[in-house]
């Protein structure tokens, strides 16, 4: 037997997905969550935009997880040791401060319980000022680097983290070498680097997050980031001019880390890639198939070809990002499960379970029979309006207004957001015939995936498998493999092998299309009169139209 597998770190555990090289059957998995903090994140008491990890936690982690994959695995008596290849997702952008020597800053005593020390996750947002810096001067400084980012850089991305930490935590600059992003620190460290100068970044997050592109030349110049702040200059002279792509072996297993994941020193490691850009390969993203990954937050990824220019307010393109040879294309949603998760549990005071007594409940409601809609911006908008400092809305309530009829609202204003998102892609020149839905959410909740099928106009296809993202590393892993002859095959050439798996469809309801493009003018007229600037808007009939809309559902029934 010869094994590949995908190891995916996600925002709050580590998922492991062993798969058989030659069917593509899964074998096993296994799951860990991260240790400290809550549920592996660390927050701020005076900035609710703050959300950090400790770097440490994520290594330990895994070899707990590993652990427990030999359990099970030594009692089907499956043997570890047949594993020839290894891929790492993980969130992103998420990058460390280390040293020289690949020490996180977190791990040093004098840092210990300083946050700025740590990992600083993606949906950490306390950097949007020095978001706004890095926009304005690459628009004016270096223009063909908008297209990376939307038009707008982010809060969430690489190079605004930085300079955040150099604005406020002074030391903490000054002792990093360097930072590294969450998916390029594991595979570095698995494979026994110890100089930081060596780290081979993958192409991925420095495409999507750290304004890189090989055609203009790699990072953007010295003068353009001295332009930024003249301190983030040493920052750039640690990053590499080449960055690899997920076909690429990086390296292979350390002594040390073969010994401590009781696996062979000769496993090879790819080079990472971010958590969503490999669930999609492993759903079947092409190009003409939009993956969406619908977690705490979502990514919508599709791949195109070379000539793809800016797409105004969707987050990135970049090459070679999700299969190589091809361009990779994202957008997404800063909270989706976080949003239904802060109502469930954080309003009601409810456990995870109270969900699907919600969904039974508001599965029952006509379209707009609750007379509400939703702006699904609790943890700002990433598209595409890239504005952190818009927040959620709930328009139409009365003193009768039920739990379920608000829960179904912010399903609906998921959705909303996410058909501003495929629109503008579309509208590019990108076309989008299928739609696939991955991640946690689409196997647990049919009562949002028929939502999303009836407001997209569009069948909306999940597959059978809860372990996408791990099972996409996995099929990268599996790239790397080659045969007595010296071949391997292509990602799409694997992915035509394995992907055979069972999918659920959820077809759009015809009357309920219709419904949905009355509420999602509605949805739209809040969303340019709260997220763009400089425009005059009438919300006027706003709330007529929805009592009006309710009003005609609940007659219609009597």
């Amino acid at each position: 037997m010869i094994y590949t597998i995908g190891v995916d770190f996600g925002s709050n555990s580590v998922r492991l997905a062993l798969v058989d090289y030659y069917s593509g059957d899964l074998i096993l998995t296994e799951s860990q969550e991260y240790q400290q903090g809550c549920k592996g994140v660390f927050a701020s008491e005076f900035d609710d935009l703050v959300a950090r990890q400790d770097a440490t936690d994520y290594l330990n982690s895994l070899i707990m997880a590993f652990n427990a994959l030999h359990d099970v695995a030594r009692d089907k008596g499956i043997s570890l040791l047949n594993i020839k290849s290894m891929s790492i997702d993980a969130t992103g952008s998420t990058p460390i401060p280390i040293t020289r020597q690949m020490v996180p800053l977190s791990s040093l005593e004098v840092f210990r319980e300083n946050l700025n020390a740590k990992a600083w996750m993606w949906k950490d947002h306390s950097s949007e000022e020095e978001a706004k810096r890095i926009t304005d001067v690459i628009r004016e400084y270096a223009s063909e680097y908008l297209k990376l980012c939307g038009g707008k850089y982010s809060s969430e991305w690489f190079w605004a983290k930085i300079l955040h930490c150099r604005n406020v935590d002074l030391l903490v600059f000054d002792l990093a070498y360097t930072w590294v992003e969450f998916s390029d620190f594991v595979p570095a460290v698995l494979s026994g680097v110890a100089d930081a100068q060596q780290i081979k970044r993958n192409a991925c997050a420095a495409g999507h997050k750290g304004l890189f592109d090989a055609a203009l030349g790699g990072f953007p110049s010295k003068k353009v980031i001295e332009t930024i702040d003249p301190h983030l200059v040493r920052i750039l002279d640690s990053l590499p001019d080449q960055v690899y792509n997920v076909s690429e072996v990086i390296g292979t297993l350390s002594e040390h880390w073969a010994k401590s994941l009781g696996l062979s020193t000769e496993v090879m490691i790819t080079a990472g890639a971010l958590d969503a850009h490999v669930g999609a390969i492993g759903s079947g993203v092409n190009q003409q198939s939009l993956v969406r990954v619908v977690g705490t937050s979502t990514c919508d990824i599709i791949i195109g070809g070379k000539e793809i220019g800016l797409i105004e307010g969707v987050s990135g393109i970049a090459q070679d990002s999700v299969i190589p040879g091809y361009v990779g294309i994202e957008g997404g949603q800063s909270a989706v499960g976080d949003l239904f998760k802060w109502f469930v549990e954080g309003v009601l005071g409810k456990q995870a379970d109270y969900h699907a007594a919600l969904c039974d409940k508001a599965a029952k409601l006509e379209v707009g029979e609750s007379g509400l809609v939703a702006l699904d911006w609790n943890n700002g908008n990433r598209n595409i309006l890239l504005d952190a400092h818009l927040s959620g809305l709930i328009l139409g309530q009365s003193l009768f207004t039920q739990d379920y009829e608000i829960y179904r609202a912010l399903l609906e204003g998921s959705a909303f957001g996410a058909l501003k998102i495929i629109d503008q892609i579309q509208n590019a020149g990108v076309p989008i015939k299928k739609i696939i839905c991955t991640g946690g959410i689409p196997q647990k909740n049919s009562l949002l995936m028929q939502i999303y099928a009836d407001v997209f106009d569009r069948p909306v296809y999940v597959p059978d498998m809860e372990e996408n993202v791990a099972y996409g590393a996995a099929i990268i892993a599996a790239a790397a493999i080659k045969d007595n002859e010296g071949r391997s095959r292509s990602i799409l050439q694997i992915q035509e092998t394995y992907l055979g798996q069972s999918q659920m469809v959820y077809y759009p309801i015809k009357t309920n299309v219709e419904s949905y493009k009355r509420l999602y003018g509605l949805y739209t007229q809040l969303h340019d009169a709260f997220g763009r600037e400089g425009i005059p808007h009438d919300m006027f009939g706003v709330m007529k139209e929805l009592i009006k809309l309710k009003n005609s559902v609940k007659k219609s029934r009597q």
